[in-house]
């Protein structure tokens, strides 16, 4: 442990990441984002934060058309319960400030499923959220604390505020969290992102689309399969028409094209008539992403007649290719994300005095998607950066886990961070 980095901090941690706090689109319980947000808040308020704001955004402010269609399903269900579920929680150091003389860090409270519980094995921290998000965010929180209990000056220089929000993970994008937030103001001069990028600089995010392919017609038994809208014969046919027709435009303007999961039935004595099939699009820019939008619907349109030559004179499909207009349906689970690209040599150079040196995410495609999309805007600088990386650490699977030395080098690092930052507005 370090100076930067106590048992106590460890301790803190461990105890956040017991939390189940499963995004609730993913199956987790409603209660345990809040759960998880007063765990946070209890050992901010011990290291000296002071609560900005906490609460959950009005359901009027869930009414654009870019809402996902996850949090649509969740809103159209109970919007005042899911909505009051899901707060936001702001915490600080320093007297409030404008937003040129504010550093914002933010991260995310909710994590995928399932949950899996902490487990030490040396140096080794195990479990859900230890790298996506629960960890980067206390150690971010502690380098913050550090910074200040060292230069109390600092106070009266700059801002530091800690954004804790629900609504990252489940297909939420942001929406109900980091969106929100920006909206209210919580913006700053540097907006650094917490998230495992291997302690590198990124600028630059790509944002993801949502195209899903459906059958919604009649089923029959084995007996009978001429008799129905066959659903596994369409959608396996979509999926290998579009990543034909769609892949290689894709490729072209630097987006990743994933043809992802595809569900009629089990049953080996049953024709299914309905399903889906989903692809997601991660594209570089809007005008990339609204030019495979077009690309979509174009190969979805063209499908049919394809389709209908391929299987001409095939009574098992006849009635599928007599249906098509009627039962094979394209729509959207999410599209119309902005991107986030963007650079500033001063606050570049801030960072890499920091420890953060810049990486170009798109020039070799380890640029993602997160919450910063929706931080852009003038007079700021938004980045992603934190402890671990999403694939070798193993977010997302049942292998999660951070290095704790790797936790306390990000906290030292952010230290070091707010102090620079704040120097550069010192009388």
């Amino acid at each position: 442990m370090t100076a930067c980095w106590t048992e106590a901090d460890l301790g803190w941690l461990t105890e956040f990441m017991a939390v189940d706090s499963v995004s609730p689109l993913e199956g987790g319980r409603l209660a345990a984002t809040r759960q998880a947000q007063e765990v946070f808040l209890a050992g901010a308020r011990e290291r000296g934060f002071q609560v900005r704001h906490y609460d959950s955004p009005p359901v009027e402010s869930m009414t654009s058309e870019d809402i996902p269609m996850p949090v649509r399903r969740a809103l159209e269900a109970d919007p005042d319960t899911f909505l009051d579920a899901q707060p936001c929680l702001v915490v600080a150091m320093g007297e409030p400030a404008p937003a040129e003389r504010r550093l914002v860090i933010n991260f995310h409270v909710d994590t995928v499923g399932p949950h899996i519980e902490p487990r030490l094995d040396g140096d080794i921290l195990h479990g859900r959220g230890a790298v996506d998000d629960k960890g980067p965010g206390v150690a971010a929180a502690v380098g913050v604390a550090a910074a200040f209990a060292a230069h109390p000056w600092l106070a009266q220089c700059i801002e530091v505020v800690l954004t804790s929000v629900p609504g990252e993970e489940g297909g939420a994008m942001g929406v109900f969290g980091t969106r929100w937030l920006v909206r209210q103001g919580y913006t700053g001069r540097l907006m650094l992102f917490a998230e495992p990028t291997g302690g590198r600089v990124l600028d630059a995010c790509t944002a993801a689309m949502t195209p899903r392919l459906r059958v919604v017609g009649e089923g029959s038994t084995d007996d009978h399969p001429g008799d129905a809208h066959n659903a596994t014969v369409a959608l396996g046919f979509l999926a290998d028409h579009l990543v034909r027709a769609v892949g290689p435009r894709a490729a072209a303007l630097g987006a990743k094209l994933c043809v992802a999961g595809l569900h009629t039935g089990t049953a080996h004595n049953r024709v299914y008539g309905e399903g889906e099939l989903l692809l997601n699009i991660a594209y570089r820019d809007e005008v990339g992403g609204e030019a495979l939008v077009h690309e979509v619907q174009r190969a979805f349109d063209e499908a049919r007649d394809v389709f209908a030559k391929a299987h001409l004179g095939n009574p098992f499909t006849a009635r599928l290719v007599d249906d098509w207009d009627r039962v094979v349906r394209l729509d959207w689970l999410k599209r119309g994300l902005p991107v986030l690209d963007n650079r500033d040599p001063e606050m570049e150079d801030l960072l890499a005095e920091a420890g953060f040196a810049r990486h170009d995410g798109l020039a070799d495609g380890s640029a993602f998607t997160c919450d910063a999309i929706w931080a852009g805007g003038p007079d700021r600088y938004v980045a992603v950066c934190g402890p671990g990386r999403l694939d070798e650490n193993g977010a997302h699977t049942a292998a999660e886990w951070v290095r704790v030395d790797d936790l306390a080098t990000y906290a030292r690092q952010i230290r070091d961070l707010v102090v620079r930052f704040g120097a550069t507005y010192r009388q």
